[in-house]
């Protein structure tokens, strides 16, 4: 058993080291490109010049300054989006009255595209933190409602009816019988809503904000510092990957606790 279990680990550890083949050939092709000359350092910068960007943020404090700004604003637009979404996802699954109220405007709504909402938004929050909460959990409202809508939807009337014929209480019938259901369905919209509320942050940042890591982008493209904007669009990239890396560590967990599905 004890073998069994290692050659399991062996095998998922040769699997992980196979999502790197891809980043590590082109980091050996932009070298490549750079050693050769083939583009301007001015143009496209030498990950030798952006470890150096990165290092140099890293020790005047101002990449942990913005990353703390970043995720306190990620943490409260995405916690609003996801508590609406789950209770949005639930009427419209469990009521006809709101799916017949709420679900066309909301699919209405879904349809805009984010970008499209920053203008009328700007006119009626202003560039202050209410402008970056909504947008953020705006994004992150969407793919959590439908996911949730569709994953309990979804769940055989056979098994609601379970609950009640052995007499189980709610909170039983809930946690033992409905949530191994859909569990696996909503994670997949929280993580989905995760990607797309840490995009929406860096987008709003862009264009509103007077901090964070995506105004720090902005501050980077105007003086034409694209070794630090590019240390940064890094910083972005692995910490969306760390944010999604968690959540899918607690999906693994719950679904362990839970089980997989009713």
């Amino acid at each position: 058993m004890t073998a069994s279990m290692r050659d399991m680990s062996v095998g998922r550890d040769s699997k992980a080291w196979r999502g790197l083949i891809v980043p590590l050939a082109l980091l050996a092709l932009w070298q490549l490109i750079a050693a050769r000359g083939l583009v301007s350092p001015l143009v496209l910068p030498t990950p030798v010049q952006v470890l150096h960007a990165l290092k140099a943020l890293a020790a005047s404090g101002l990449l942990a300054q913005s990353l703390a700004i970043s995720l306190q604003r990620l943490l409260y637009g995405y916690a609003i989006g996801v508590a609406i979404g789950l209770v949005l996802g639930v009427l419209l699954a469990t009521s006809p009255l709101a799916r017949k109220l709420i679900a066309p405007s909301f699919y209405a709504i879904a349809r805009i595209p984010l970008l499209a909402w920053i203008p009328f938004l700007i006119v009626v929050f202003g560039l202050g933190e209410p402008l970056k909460l909504f947008i953020i959990a705006k994004a992150a409202l969407t793919p959590v409602t439908i996911n949730t809508e569709r994953a309990i939807a979804a769940i055989s009337s056979g098994w609601r009816e379970l609950g009640r014929l052995y007499g189980l209480p709610i909170l039983t019938t809930a946690f033992k019988i409905l949530l191994p259901a859909t569990l696996l369905p909503i994670f997949v919209g929280l993580r989905f809503g995760l990607v797309q509320a840490w995009s929406a942050l860096v987008v709003v940042e862009l264009l509103a904000a007077s901090a964070g890591l995506g105004y720090q982008l902005t501050m980077s493209r105007q003086l034409f510092q694209l070794d630090t904007m590019m240390a940064l669009m890094l910083v972005i990239g692995v910490t969306g990957l760390a944010m999604d890396w968690l959540l899918a560590a607690s999906e693994r967990r719950l679904v362990s606790r839970y089980g997989g599905g009713a």
